[in-house]
């Protein structure tokens, strides 16, 4: 499996928009083939709130090929209005989990 992990620096007040925007997102996320989970994470005491978005995938393959569909810049495009900056990306190999298959 393989994973994106997107790091967001949210703007104080829209914290709550940005999570129901990765909410809403899910139902979408679940029709791209290779799609596993996703995962919202926040820093534990950071202010303004820093989020950590992780999107499961089966393989690479299906990791990248979510990169060429408009609902992945959709998605990011979303987040961002309510983000302070541009996230930083980075795409991760897991080497062990206990995901049910």
């Amino acid at each position: 499996m393989h994973a994106r992990s997107t790091h967001y620096v949210v703007k104080p007040e829209k914290f709550d928009e940005f999570v129901n925007a990765m909410s809403d997102s899910v139902p979408l996320m679940r029709q791209q083939k290779g799609f596993h989970s996703l995962l919202v994470m926040k820093v534990v005491g950071a202010n303004p709130p820093e989020l950590r978005v992780m999107t499961v995938w089966e393989s690479q393959e299906a990791l990248q090929d979510s990169e060429r569909n408009v609902y992945f810049y959709q998605a990011v495009s979303r987040a961002l209005a309510f983000s302070s900056g541009f996230p930083r990306i980075i795409e991760e190999e897991i080497v062990l989990s206990d995901f049910p298959d």
